[in-house]
């Protein structure tokens, strides 16, 4: 998945939202009137991002769109499981389609959300552990590479010196 750091910039907000809830969210204690308000504030983000017309069907900008949605609601059933809270509604994102035929004319047609893309947020755990442990294994590694070259090559360099003065 290739995103531009601009359009992924317009993501942020939804996803500080829905991370908000999901910190606020304890899987023995469910806190929703609290996540309500932040629930509020994401539906209010992912209206704007689904009314924007340069994320196209096939874009991974919809790809994204439909993770935060399949989160969104995965978060919202959980809470009206338990305490029967009415969390706001998404509207489908139409995202324009844009489909060539025989002389390869392009018309562009409005589409409901595609729904075989689903994701969820232990899928997305699952990708970011390994990445973050890589970049905790990187500085571990220079950091004895380093302290390697000071005191390893050192000592062989010594050795190899006392070696040409004895001879």
């Amino acid at each position: 998945m290739s995103i531009n750091i601009t359009d992924m910039s317009k993501f942020y907000g939804a996803f500080k939202s829905l991370c908000e809830m999901y910190s606020a969210f304890d899987g023995n204690t469910l806190n929703c009137t609290k996540n309500l308000n932040h629930a509020n504030e994401f539906v209010k983000k992912y209206k704007e991002l689904s009314g924007d017309s340069s994320i196209t069907e096939n874009s991974s900008c919809n790809q994204v769109l439909s993770t935060l949605s399949t989160d969104y609601n995965n978060l919202k059933n959980k809470c009206n499981d338990a305490q029967g809270s009415n969390f706001p509604t998404l509207s489908e994102v139409n995202t324009p389609q844009i489909t060539t035929k025989g002389t390869e004319q392009a018309s562009v047609t409005n589409s409901a959300q595609n729904s075989n893309v689903t994701s969820s947020s232990s899928s997305i755990v699952s990708k970011v552990i390994p990445v973050l442990s890589i970049f905790a294994a990187i500085p571990i590694f220079l950091g004895i590479s380093y302290k390697y070259s000071l005191f390893g090559f050192r000592k062989k360099v010594q050795k190899h010196l006392r070696e040409k003065l004895k001879k």
